[in-house]
């Protein structure tokens, strides 16, 4: 029954969003809702909220359905890569070795002119010792090993004449200094987002790592789509043949199912009294059931990527799809190390490192209880327009808070064939309320699974 009701709206949304899906939409559980005010104030900054809605992992719940944790992605992310090293293979390695002893007197003089032109050496050295660690400090000052200044010749030479003994050394030397400054530019952007290498001002002093400023949408292009009531998803389920604690139940013409009525709906009200549909029912009752979704809208949210030249961006999707592919392998490349993070855990559909690339969001749904052959006075007594509710949906969606967020809209008993009707939604807007804490409802999205679906 849970299931039939997730594919209902995972077909129509589909359906509806067709050519605008960038993957398979699936229904996902968020219920405190996306902060849709993405820029706020006179300066346009950034609404943090938003972005951290944006950075939220993707998992699975424990009633199996998937849920955005709260937990951060680029958090993860931050943890994972300090455990991520350039290593070479035990061949590459054997190379280097054998190339290096026979340019011995080469690598001596590199040595010895970095000294003679007033280089330190650091402390503790790098990986590979005192030659790896000329390579990085020169990379590092003059972006290249062969754009060594005129003041520089000797020790230019000498790094020439090196290269010409111990070409493939040379090259992977340099690899190696490429692929470490490139893991700490990654941690160190992702750790200290700044607006110099891309992250987004969410006050006068402090930045959020980027998320492709340029594809999220405004707030008021958010707030049109969103208004735009057309673009709406409906539910129709209706309940029959009663019992004391259970009913025949259909999704939208479905075949029926026979279920509890505890599991159906349930209503909390004032915070306080909760109740099932078997309070208001008999034998003879039939009840529908209405849901709508109004003003269904997608955006798609990507991790700002790191540049070629490590100055602006965070995510290296790069070391990452090495990593998921050499660790624990004899070759040269990005691996992770140690025990803490298990790549089988980290990567793929269901593992941690998870995220929704693309938002399906609508307005607060809205619910419409059709009581045919009911307790009537029961219902007029519970359901008070203006009282103050929070509902469950088949044991997966909440709807309000626990104080009570949605309320009773209207209460119709002026049919002449014995029906009550009862509509359920949130409470209007209030311009009380900063946009920046206005929430839409999450619908699901498209989900990626990094490295391979970024």
């Amino acid at each position: 029954m849970q299931q039939t009701f997730i594919d209902d709206i995972q077909s129509q949304v589909s359906r509806l969003l067709a050519t605008q899906l960038d993957g398979e939409f699936k229904v996902i559980s968020y219920p405190s809702g996306f902060n849709y005010g993405i820029t706020y104030g006179n300066n346009a900054y950034f609404n943090q909220a938003t972005l951290q809605d944006i950075d939220t992992l993707l998992g699975v719940a424990s009633n199996g359905m998937m849920d955005l944790t709260g937990a951060s992605f680029s958090t993860l992310y931050t943890q994972i890569m300090p455990g991520v090293t350039f290593s070479f293979s035990q061949q590459d390695s054997a190379r280097m070795d054998k190339q290096e002893t026979a340019a011995s007197s080469q690598v001596t003089s590199i040595v010895t002119e970095f000294a003679n032109a007033g280089g330190t050496f650091s402390n503790p050295l790098p990986f590979g010792g005192r030659l790896q660690d000329v390579f990085n400090q020169l990379n590092k000052q003059w972006g290249a090993l062969d754009k060594l200044p005129d003041g520089l010749s000797a020790l230019r030479n000498a790094i020439g004449s090196y290269k010409s003994a111990a070409g493939d050394s040379y090259a992977l030397r340099n690899r190696y200094y490429a692929a470490t400054a490139r893991i700490a530019a990654s941690l160190d952007n992702t750790l200290h987002p700044s607006t110099t290498n891309g992250g987004m001002e969410v006050d006068a002093s402090h930045c959020y790592v980027g998320y492709t400023p340029n594809k999220l949408p405004s707030a008021n292009q958010l707030l049109g789509s969103l208004n735009t009531v057309d673009n709406a998803v409906s539910v129709q389920i209706n309940l029959s043949s009663f019992k004391s604690d259970a009913s025949d139940l259909s999704i939208s013409g479905s075949t029926d199912f026979t279920i509890p009525l505890a599991d159906v709906l349930g209503i909390s009200v004032n915070g306080s009294e909760s109740y099932d549909l078997s309070r208001y029912t008999s034998s003879l009752s039939d009840v529908t059931i209405d849901i709508t979704y109004p003003g269904v809208t997608m955006f798609p949210s990507l991790p700002s990527a790191l540049s070629a030249d490590n100055t602006t961006g965070w995510y290296a999707n790069d070391i990452l799809q090495e990593v998921a592919v050499k660790t624990g392998q004899d070759a040269t490349g990005y691996k992770l190390q140690g025990t803490e993070y298990d790549i089988e855990q980290l990567f793929g559909p269901g593992k941690a490192f998870s995220r929704l690339k693309t938002f399906v969001i609508s307005q607060q749904p809205t619910i419409t209880l059709t009581f045919t052959g009911a307790n009537e006075s029961r219902i007029t007594s519970d359901l008070e327009v203006g009282a103050s509710m929070s509902l469950s949906l088949f044991d997966l969606f909440e709807l309000g808070s626990v104080s009570g967020s949605y309320s009773v809209k209207s209460v119709d008993t002026a049919s002449s064939s014995g029906t009550v009707t009862v509509a359920f939604g949130p409470p209007q807007v209030s311009g009380t309320i900063p946009l920046q804490q206005q929430v839409a409802y999450v619908m699901g999205g498209v989900a990626a699974y990094p490295p391979d679906n970024l």
